[in-house]
């Protein structure tokens, strides 16, 4: 995950590719329920100005993370999967109804998948990635630049060309698991 980016555009079509890649990501039912936001020069400035204060700008820890050149939103819309799935061949799934029918719900299962294709896309092209969230902020994005209110945040991946120095998140410090222990055993 880069968190410092060069003041540097990306080539026309680059970001396309990297969407047109998370089209093929596995989707439930092949739902068709995934929107993206591409936003690119001033609305990436009103992106900022929307979910950063001047203030909390000044105090903010990742300036570089404000260089990117790209922001890519991934949205999903749970309604969209609702009725795909009371559709003829989905019916006896039962998932068609309400929300709380589905034990995992898949929309956010299937946006992260696609997130995720376009952070791996992204590194392929030898570009930096960093994948954050929206939380208090969904709202006012979303109004600012006119989302369907049916829509839900995955989140925000700001895409660019990687400045040369980086400073690490503290969270890298942290060791990981040993495989052994993430296993609940061999069968």
């Amino acid at each position: 995950m880069v968190r410092d980016f060069q003041e540097r555009r990306l080539k026309d079509g680059v970001v396309e590719r990297l969407i047109d890649a998370a089209r093929y990501a596995p989707r439930a039912g092949n739902t068709e329920g995934i929107r993206y936001s591409l936003l690119k020069e001033g609305k990436v400035c009103d992106y900022w100005e929307t979910t950063l204060s001047k203030d909390a700008r000044r105090k903010f820890p990742w300036p570089g993370l404000l260089k990117a050149p790209t922001l890519i939103i991934v949205w999903v819309s749970p309604l969209q999967y609702l009725s795909r799935y009371g559709e003829e061949d989905k019916k006896s799934t039962g998932l068609g109804g309400k929300e709380s029918s589905w034990s995992t719900p898949y929309w956010w299962v299937d946006g992260g998948m696609a997130a995720m294709t376009i952070l791996l896309a992204a590194e392929a092209q030898n570009l930096g990635a960093l994948f954050f969230g929206l939380f208090e902020h969904e709202s006012a994005v979303k109004s600012k630049f006119s989302i369907p209110d049916e829509f839900r945040a995955i989140g925000t991946i700001a895409i660019g060309y990687a400045a040369k120095e980086q400073r690490k998140s503290k969270s890298t410090l942290r060791d990981r698991l040993p495989v052994e222990s993430l296993l609940f055993g061999e069968y």
